[in-house]
């Protein structure tokens, strides 16, 4: 075989290769991005919030009424704990007061486990050990949700684990200024309720 032979079959299999290649990138990447269409809802703080995406709480709502960073010494002042109560290790607390609402649902409830916070650039999640201690009709249950009869509401207190390590040095000394969401995710959809009041 020919040493010109050779370099034309060479170069025709790495195009070959290439164009292989660059059609399975661009059909998979494809794939990903329609898979990640969901639907975000967004809410401000003080807004109901519809949760029927999800067809465990149809009919079920929810209404941030406010939103505090603490650290341990205030949680146990403001939830009258003591520091051998709370064992969290995370370096503050964001803590969503919020109220739920059932307008007609016969389903079981809402599960407060099942919301997190987001920032820009990072997510929270709720710190299981505190909600019992500070929802006390979850306290001494072993359940994480709330269950409304139709036409009832009820305040529940949601605390999330904020670590400094994943925060940036100017963004952690500016906490109470960062724009929080508190999150749900459903088959559908991200609702999306914005913490803090619009300025």
């Amino acid at each position: 075989m020919s040493k010109r032979r050779q370099c034309v079959l060479i170069t025709v299999a790495v195009l070959l290769i290439a164009g292989v290649w660059t059609w399975r990138y661009v059909s998979l990447n494809s794939f990903y991005h329609n898979l990640n269409q969901k639907v975000r809802y967004t809410y401000s703080a003080g807004e109901i919030a519809p949760l029927e995406a999800n067809a465990m709480d149809e009919g079920y709502s929810i209404r941030v009424d406010g939103f505090a960073i603490l650290d341990v010494p205030q949680i146990c002042s403001t939830f009258s704990l003591s520091e051998t109560d709370v064992t969290t290790t995370a370096d503050k607390i964001a803590v969503a007061y919020a109220t739920l609402f059932n307008a007609n649902s016969q389903l079981p409830g809402v599960n407060l486990i099942d919301f997190n916070l987001h920032g820009i650039d990072n997510y929270a999640t709720v710190d299981w050990e505190l909600v019992p201690l500070m929802n006390p009709v979850l306290k001494d249950t072993g359940n994480y949700g709330i269950s409304l009869s139709p036409g009832t509401e009820y305040s529940v207190v949601i605390p999330f684990e904020l670590f400094q390590q994943y925060f940036g040095a100017d963004t952690w000394k500016e906490l109470d200024s960062y724009q929080f969401y508190l999150c749900r995710s459903t088959p559908d959809g991200e609702i999306d309720i914005r913490c803090q009041p619009s300025v």
